[in-house]
């Protein structure tokens, strides 16, 4: 009898308090203050967009293919600024699906990437983790803080869309935009590209050699990569065209075709250098893929690829165009074959690397 008694003793006991742990937990929450982000500092889009995150709304990406519509929804590139002296901060978001890719991580694909100012640079704090079955998600990016007031830097899903985000801090802390942002957005670089620009396959959003680029130098980076789909469509040239932009880049030489690069570059890149002719451009050849140094075919699409592209270019050179600058992509992923994770799309290494080749040319060209 006392053996049972102790025992249901103990039970009630462990019930009672994992009652007081919910609860606390649940306080906890209900005192967080959540603020729309939509109010604080966005960056990295390249016009105002309805619904709001989006890179391009419906009225801009009118003429565009399917493809490229959707793709347009995701949020790659643009990433929230805010102060606060709160000793936490919790991140509530919501997607418009679920997803599941087979070379890329949740956290990149459907997740967040929290990074804050520290001793004047930007310092990696952590992630927010999408849930495997909801498409709304709290999560507690970081805790037990010393209540500095710092700014902080939230990059959003790369493939995925967003429809909702608000940032959580303590009910007696300070939510602001910064006083003095660690993004000047008025040297903004305009990129337009592939899946790899987008940012497969980056551990993370922050990870995507544009991201890198922009912590680097405070520039604003505008990432206009659609996977698969940047084929140099003239409708692409135009919607560029309006762009505020103090360098453009085009780094979409992976995605089409030989025909479509005989077809199609020369008349795009002239659009841009004709209507934009202020703007300095920077045309990056495709990086030479891990599977072309066997699978014979890969590797010879590539290098016609490349030797169209720098025909283009040789041309428009010829013609005057003396704000057209090209980059070979011999060195974008290093040498010893380690910069992909499927022998296409790069890894953090090789997002790195590029970053690295991409960062000296594109300083040469920033007013």
């Amino acid at each position: 009898m006392k053996k049972l008694l102790f025992f249901g003793m103990k039970h009630s006991l462990t019930f009672l308090l994992s009652l007081l742990l919910c609860a606390t937990s649940v306080f906890a929450q209900d005192t967080t203050r959540f603020t729309d982000a939509r109010g604080l500092m966005v960056i990295g889009k390249g016009l105002p967009t309805n619904p709001f995150w989006v890179r391009l709304d419906s009225t801009q990406y009118r003429h565009l293919r399917p493809p490229v519509k959707a793709l347009a929804r995701h949020s790659a590139g643009i990433a929230v600024l805010f102060e606060t002296n709160s000793t936490y901060i919790r991140v509530r978001w919501s997607l418009a699906q679920r997803k599941f890719y087979n070379n890329m991580t949740p956290i990149a694909h459907s997740g967040l990437d929290l990074y804050a100012m520290r001793n004047g640079q930007w310092q990696f704090v952590n992630t927010c983790r999408p849930g495997d079955k909801e498409v709304t998600a709290t999560y507690p990016v970081v805790s037990n803080m010393d209540g500095a007031n710092r700014q902080y830097m939230l990059y959003l899903p790369i493939y995925n869309e967003l429809v909702s985000l608000e940032i959580g801090v303590s009910p007696q802390a300070t939510l602001t935009t910064p006083s003095k942002p660690g993004i000047d957005t008025t040297k903004r670089v305009v990129i337009y590209g592939s899946s790899i620009l987008q940012g497969a396959s980056a551990s993370r959003a922050g990870m995507t050699y544009p991201s890198i680029i922009s912590r680097r130098t405070g520039w604003e980076m505008i990432n206009l990569g659609f996977s698969g789909n940047g084929r140099m469509e003239f409708e692409v040239a135009e919607l560029l065209a309006t762009m505020k932009a103090s360098v453009f880049v085009l780094d979409c030489i992976p995605n089409p075709t030989p025909k479509e690069i005989t077809e199609r570059a020369y008349p795009f890149i002239k659009y841009l250098l004709d209507k934009r002719p202020e703007v300095p451009i920077l045309l990056v050849e495709t990086s030479i893929r891990e599977t072309g140094y066997f699978d014979q075919r890969i590797g010879a699409v590539i290098t016609e690829k490349n030797k169209l592209i720098r025909d283009v270019y040789t041309k428009l050179k010829k013609e005057g165009y003396k704000q057209l600058h090209y980059l070979s992509g011999e060195d974008l992923l290093g040498h010893d074959h380690e910069g992909t994770i499927d022998g296409t799309h790069s890894n953090d290494i090789g997002f790195l690397r590029q970053a690295e080749v991409m960062l000296p040319e594109l300083k040469k060209l920033m007013k």
